[in-house]
C-alpha cells in the first residue's frame, strides 16, 4: 500500500479522457502549500496594518517633536531680543526701576455694595389687582412690555399707576423712564396695558436680569409688586 497512488481524471466533451496519477506525498505538499500561503498572506496583512499604524504614530510624534522645536526657537529668539533690550539700557537706571516695582503699593479693591435681595425679589399682593401674560420685547434699545390687569375686587373700581424698575446681574435696580399715562389705570374688571421705554444710558441687553413691576393704588401705597426675569419673559 505503501505505492498507491491517486487518479486524477479530466474529462472533456471534445477531447479524450485524460488521466493523472498523483503521489500522497504531492497531494499533501499541495494541501500544505496553500495553508502555508494563506497563513503568509494573513501575516502580511497583520504587518501590513500594524505598521500603517506605527507609522501613523511616528508621523504624530514628529509633528508634535517640530512643534515644540518652533517654540523653542522662538522663546529662545524672545529672550535674545530681551537679552539685547537688557543690554543697551543703564545699569544703573535699571536698578532703580527695579527697586521702584518692588516697593510699590498694591491697591486695595473697593469693597462690593451691598446687594438687598428682599428688595429686589420680594413679592408684594394685596389681593386688590391681578397680573397675568407678562410679556416684553428688546428691539434695538427699545423695550415694549405689555400685560393683563385684573380688578379683584368685584365692588368697586380700582385705580392706581404702574411703574417698572431695571434690575442687572450685578443686582443693582434702576428706574425706568416710561410712559405714565400708558401705565396710568381705572378699571371696573380687566385692561391690557402696553408700553414701550429706552434702556437706561450705558446698559447693555447681557447687563439685564429682569423687571420688577410695581402698581401703587390712589393712597401712593404699594399693592402689587413682582420681579420678572427676562427669560421668562422676554421674546426671542
Amino acid at each position: 500500500m505503501s505505492d498507491s497512488k491517486y487518479s486524477v481524471l479530466f474529462m472533456r466533451d471534445d477531447r479524450d479522457v485524460t488521466r493523472y496519477r498523483l503521489s500522497p506525498f504531492w497531494l499533501k505538499m499541495f494541501v500544505f502549500s496553500q495553508v502555508f500561503l494563506l497563513l503568509c498572506a494573513a501575516g502580511g496583512i497583520y504587518m501590513g496594518v500594524r505598521g500603517f499604524r506605527v507609522n501613523a504614530a511616528l508621523q504624530s510624534q514628529k509633528k508634535d517633536l517640530e512643534q515644540r522645536l518652533v517654540d523653542a526657537e522662538v522663546r529662545l529668539e524672545r529672550l535674545g531680543n530681551m537679552e539685547k533690550i537688557l543690554e543697551s539700557y543703564d545699569p544703573a537706571e535699571l536698578q532703580s526701576l527695579l527697586s521702584a516695582a518692588t516697593t510699590e503699593v498694591e491697591q486695595q479693591p473697593e469693597p462690593r455694595e451691598e446687594i438687598n435681595l428682599n428688595q429686589i425679589f420680594t413679592r408684594t399682593d394685596t389681593r386688590q389687582v391681578g397680573v397675568e401674560n407678562m410679556q416684553a420685547k428688546l428691539t434695538g434699545r427699545k423695550l415694549t412690555v405689555s400685560f393683563e390687569l385684573n380688578n379683584l375686587q368685584a365692588s368697586k373700581s380700582m385705580a392706581g399707576q404702574a411703574d417698572f424698575i431695571y434690575l442687572t446681574k450685578g443686582g443693582q435696580a434702576e428706574d425706568a423712564e416710561t410712559n405714565k399715562d400708558d401705565l396710568s389705570f381705572q378699571i371696573q374688571r380687566f385692561k391690557r396695558i402696553r408700553t414701550t421705554f429706552l434702556l437706561p444710558e450705558g446698559m447693555e441687553r447681557k447687563d439685564l436680569f429682569g423687571l420688577r413691576l410695581e402698581i401703587k393704588g390712589k393712597d401712593g401705597d404699594v399693592i402689587f409688586a413682582e420681579t420678572y426675569p427676562f427669560y421668562h419673559i422676554l421674546a426671542s
